[in-house]
């Protein structure tokens, strides 16, 4: 049988559009790469594509060598427009973001270092050498699915930051969302994003 994340972390990796869920997330090894801007270009694709790229011959490394069988997780991103609590995504000249997909925990730099020279002979693609590994834990956060077109996302967001200001929570953590199809295979109505915030929960009202 397949191993993954999201099979192993089933509630990490759901959420509601009904609910805003509050989770426990744990340390995750991350394959990651860095921008900025207008994310509908191509620069920012070639960049998902990057680590696409990447994991599949992470997989077909263990597949290969260590006779692991995963499945590959979902492309996630880290958005930070300057003023997290007043995330945009219209606002494209301001977004930095970090895109990323979550890797097997006995990934190591040499490994990947090792895959990743491999991959780059072979590949024509310019971002993979800014590719890096990186392990990242959240800790407590709240989450919720959003259906539907990326730029109809505010209002999921917005619904998120009612429930922490409500809750008498801090934001400690930047606006995070898992893409859990393709954009370029699904109908923009038919997409699945889960939108996540890294919290600290403030005990004192």
């Amino acid at each position: 049988m397949k191993e993954g994340i999201r099979r192993e972390y089933k509630k990490v990796y759901n959420a509601s559009t009904k609910r805003i869920n509050l989770v426990d997330v744990p340390e995750f090894n991350f394959i990651m790469i860095d921008g900025i801007g207008n994310p509908n270009v191509e620069e920012f694709r070639l960049k998902a594509q990057a680590l696409r790229i990447l994991s599949k011959a992470i997989k077909e490394y263990y597949k290969i060598n260590k006779n692991l069988l995963y499945l590959v997780s979902p492309l996630e991103g880290l958005w930070d427009t300057y003023d997290n609590e007043q995330f945009d995504v219209t606002r494209k000249k301001m977004i930095k973001f970090t895109l990323m997909m979550a890797q097997p925990k006995v990934l190591d730099e040499d490994v990947f270092e090792e895959i990743k020279e491999e991959v780059m002979s072979k590949k024509d693609n310019p971002y993979i050498l800014d590719v890096y590994l990186k392990t990242m834990k959240e800790g407590p956060s709240v989450q919720m699915l959003h259906k539907g077109a990326y730029n109809t996302e505010i209002n999921t967001t917005k619904e998120i930051m009612e429930y922490i200001t409500i809750q008498n929570m801090k934001l400690v953590g930047f606006h995070h969302e898992i893409y859990l199809n393709d954009y370029e295979k699904v109908e923009k109505d038919k997409l699945k994003t889960i939108v996540r915030y890294a919290i600290e929960i403030n005990e004192q009202i």
